[in-house]
């Protein structure tokens, strides 16, 4: 399974593909009747030759002694802007209309009686079609649930986000998740906690107790009013995407990128194995070998490979995830496919054929903490804070992982607080007021 996103796209059809380039801010394409239209640069943005599939004549042109190439499409194929947007990142996509869906749900909602699923739709096969695209939001619940970070499996959705991306009627999404909290006899398919407080929390929904953590599936859509839901969702996610830098760079930087196969990405992480690697969040790399997971009594201690490799799967099937701009609440931190694969995999990447390194600023947020909220220090280290409490250095450093975004009363109980409240009660003063203040409760400002 060579670099999904990469190869499998160059093995396509030779005869389908085109290289275009940007050559000024706006690319005409000519028709098949010389009509000539202006098509915003954005859909076509790439500064290199990269191969994408279209249905197209390509004529060479010079402009200030550039070579370039102008793209000609014909009338008939009715391409839509987020058909542009996949032709041009046939890399960044994954296979339109393919979806990955929650293990066991498909089953269930096929044995849903029809007069419940006619309250999303009279169209039955529509109607399940947009429950598993509610449920298809839930997926990545599994991979959070399953490396420990998410246990309860709960995640919140913005409701005028539902109400956009299920624009059928006006209350669809509504529909959708009481069909699914009714579910069958047996058991609920998902939960929704049905509490909100406006600027500090949606509703929270989760994966019934028979669904949790049972794994992911495919699934292709088939009906035109679920693909075509899907697509404008694609697209609008695309287009929040293309309006920030970082994203825009991401995407022009993705076909740099040679990612490991699944089977090179295993047999590396059992060499890890054997070199004792530890995980940044000091877990020991390990492997069920012939048991489960749960003979381990203290999965805890470890990170196993057989759950990155599915994170990793997951992330790279078919495409790379398209980088999303997170909230104001979260800095403005961008994720995508690279920032959540586990770390030890992502230095298996390579840039251009050449290795790559990531960049560990030491002790970094403790010492912005510090400038932010006036604290006193001119530097601080691990190694300072660990000798002064004669405290472990690892102890110290995972503290520093959540200390900062720890409520007030549960920073007392952590072996750092002494520290700064000896050595910068000022700072912490300051912190822990903005702390109270602050409409996420207890959560500061990203730093």
């Amino acid at each position: 399974m060579e670099s999904q996103f990469y190869t499998n796209v160059q093995s396509k059809l030779p005869s389908m593909l085109v290289s275009t380039q940007k050559y000024s801010n706006y690319q005409t394409t000519t028709t098949n009747h010389h009509q000539q239209q202006s098509i915003p640069s954005k859909f076509y943005y790439q500064s290199t030759n990269y191969y994408y599939i279209n249905d197209v004549d390509t004529t060479g042109n010079s402009i200030r002694g550039s070579d370039t190439t102008q793209t000609s499409v014909s009338e008939d194929l009715n391409i839509t802007p987020y058909d542009y947007i996949y032709v041009k990142n046939p890399l960044l996509f994954r296979k339109q209309n393919l979806i990955h869906i929650p293990a066991k749900v498909e089953y269930s909602l096929r044995r849903v009686s029809k007069k419940q699923l006619k309250n999303v739709h009279e169209d039955i096969e529509v109607a399940i079609e947009l429950c598993l695209l509610f449920l298809s939001l839930l997926t990545s619940t599994y991979f959070t649930w399953i490396n420990g970070e998410n246990e309860e499996g709960w995640k919140s959705l913005k409701s005028d986000y539902l109400r956009e991306f299920f624009k059928v009627e006006p209350n669809t999404y509504k529909a959708i998740r009481e069909v699914l909290e009714i579910g069958l006899k047996s058991g609920s398919i998902i939960e929704c906690d049905h509490e909100s407080a406006r600027g500090i929390k949606c509703y929270g929904h989760r994966l019934g107790e028979n669904y949790l953590g049972k794994g992911v599936k495919k699934y292709e859509l088939k009906t035109e009013l679920a693909k075509e839901l899907w697509k404008k969702n694609q697209e609008r996610i695309y287009n929040q995407s293309i309006d920030n830098i970082i994203c825009c760079n991401l995407i022009e930087f993705y076909p740099s990128l040679k990612l490991p196969t699944y089977e090179e990405a295993l047999d590396k992480s059992k060499m890890l194995i054997k070199r004792g690697y530890v995980t940044k969040k000091g877990k020991k790399l390990n492997s069920f070998g012939k048991h489960c997971k749960s003979y381990y009594s203290d999965k805890t201690k470890y990170s196993f490979i057989e759950d990155g490799m599915k994170i990793y799967q997951y992330l790279t099937d078919e495409g790379l995830n398209i980088p999303i701009v997170g909230s104001e609440y979260s800095g403005g931190r961008i994720v995508d496919s690279l920032t959540l694969m586990p770390s030890y995999i992502r230095n298996m990447i390579t840039i251009n054929g050449e290795p790559i390194v990531e960049c560990d600023f030491v002790c970094l947020h403790p010492n912005i903490a510090v400038s932010i909220y006036g604290g006193k220090s001119e530097y601080l280290t691990h190694q300072k804070i660990a000798e002064e409490l004669s405290i472990d250095l690892n102890e110290v450093k995972k503290e520093h992982l959540s200390f900062f975004n720890k409520h007030p009363k549960i920073m007392v109980k952590s072996p750092l607080y002494q520290f700064y409240m000896e050595n910068e009660p000022e700072m912490m003063t300051s912190l822990i007021n903005e702390k109270y203040r602050n409409k996420r409760k207890y959560k500061i400002q990203p730093i």
